[in-house]
């Protein structure tokens, strides 16, 4: 499991997460183009694993990927 201290979401825009160039803020509230995660999903589906996250709005994210039947 991968957590981090970034900023909380709401799970209603979960599916977004994984576009490129989606973004849940704005640029002014934090940086980055939209194209991390994206990349990540492609690396871990091309392994025949899964990656999804989970988070609410007032605390951090954590995503989760599984490749290969083993959880990385």
């Amino acid at each position: 499991m991968i957590k981090d201290n970034g900023a909380g979401f709401d799970m209603k825009y979960a599916d977004k997460l994984f576009g490129v160039f989606q973004r849940l803020h704005s640029s002014a509230e934090f940086e980055g183009t939209g194209v991390g995660l994206a990349t990540v999903r492609r690396i871990i589906n091309r392994h025949g694993g899964r990656i999804w996250a989970e988070g609410a709005v007032v605390r951090a994210r954590h995503f989760t990927s599984r490749c290969d039947g083993r959880l990385v």
